[in-house]
């Protein structure tokens, strides 16, 4: 029997700490699916940390026959919405059947990847979010519980509502649906591109599943979410609806 591959795409930037840790839960959340082969890719912008070579080394101990541990090395930090098309284009060079994304700063729990690959069966994208019934952001302050969630809510009244989190970044795309995306085509660079992606591959996907998932705040290091994202992303959106009918 044909294995399933499924690629897990992880971009980092100065993750020395948590990209360790999540790689070991990877491993041993993922241990008992022995029908189904992993390939997980760090897309690496050169953090000045040692992020990919502590990557490489964990990779020695971790990788098996179903479980193999890949660095794409990239030399400058262009944003995370380029970083995410590199990576999403090797993965599919290397022949994989689904595409996963997920943080590297564990706010991303690697125990909702069984739930997302069950989904899978019968969706070719599936949206971990945070703002349907199970799901949550207990750590959050209010102001940024208040400013996600009607962001959120923005973006679906200009999208479409088939999305209830438009801005996370723990989802999984089956291959045929990134290559009816063209992921070329996409502007997007920094976080708006997870809106761009979503929106863009709901036009094209046959079906949609949404796992509620807890979302943790980082305990590692600091965020790499620019100030000024908010604001680009409320720009963004009605240039995506506009630019839909042209």
């Amino acid at each position: 029997m044909k294995r399933l591959k499924i690629g897990i795409l992880i971009p980092t930037y100065n993750e020395s700490i948590n990209s360790p840790i999540l790689l070991e839960k990877l491993k041993s959340n993922l241990a008992d699916l022995k029908d189904v082969e992993f390939t997980i890719l760090i897309v690496d912008d050169n953090s000045p940390d040692g992020t990919s070579q502590i990557v490489k080394n964990v990779a020695k101990k971790l990788n098996s026959s179903h479980f193999k541990i890949n660095v794409l090395d990239r030399k400058t930090k262009d944003g995370y919405g380029r970083a995410c098309v590199a990576g999403m284009l090797f993965l599919i060079e290397k022949g994989v059947d689904k595409v996963l994304t997920m943080d590297a700063d564990l706010s991303h729990n690697p125990k909702y990847i069984k739930e997302f690959i069950k989904a899978s069966k019968k969706s070719d994208l599936i949206i971990g979010s945070r703002y349907i019934r199970g799901g949550d952001t207990p750590d959050w302050p209010l102001i940024r519980k208040f400013l996600s969630k009607y962001g959120n809510y923005y973006a679906r009244l200009f999208l479409g509502s088939k999305i209830a989190d438009y801005t996370g970044g723990f989802n999984m795309y089956d291959r045929q649906l990134i290559h009816d995306i063209d992921l070329k085509n996409i502007k997007s660079t920094g976080y708006g591109f997870l809106i761009e992606l979503k929106f863009k591959a709901s036009q094209k996907s046959k079906s949609i599943s949404q796992i509620p998932i807890i979302f943790r705040d980082r305990q590692h290091g600091k965020s790499k979410i620019p100030k000024n994202t908010l604001i680009k992303n409320l720009l963004l959106v009605p240039r995506l609806r506009i630019s839909e009918h042209k």
